[in-house]
């Protein structure tokens, strides 16, 4: 099974000051292949930086090869689980992408793990 990440296991992993930096980093190099992010969590990711936005997304793009699109069945379940759980739109479709691709998702989001795992 493959990995998912989400914005804050992206973030703790590039932000040496991030209080999960440490454990992030440990998950990563334990993976044999970098986790998949989804198009939303780069466009997350980046909207944190304030210039070289598109420079930043080339790197993210090479670090991690595995980007995933938002299709009409995941965007469909995201519906469905952020009006059943009143999570952000974001959130429900990091899930349901995770979902759909039968992926662990790694998250420090506690209330997003327990409905992800709640769901698979």
């Amino acid at each position: 099974m493959g990995c998912q990440a989400d914005t804050s296991w992206l973030i703790a992993l590039l932000d040496g000051a991030d209080h999960h930096h440490a454990e992030a980093v440990a998950q990563f190099e334990s993976l044999k292949i970098p986790p998949a992010i989804s198009a939303l969590t780069i466009a997350e990711v980046l909207s944190r930086f304030p210039t070289r936005r598109s420079q930043r997304a080339k790197k993210l793009k090479a670090a991690f090869p595995s980007i995933l699109a938002v299709e009409t069945a995941v965007a469909a379940r995201a519906a469905d689980i952020r009006v059943e759980y009143q999570v952000s739109l974001g959130e429900a479709i990091i899930i349901a992408s995770a979902l759909a691709e039968k992926q662990e998702l790694l998250t420090f989001d506690q209330r997003m793990k327990a409905i992800y795992e709640r769901l698979a």
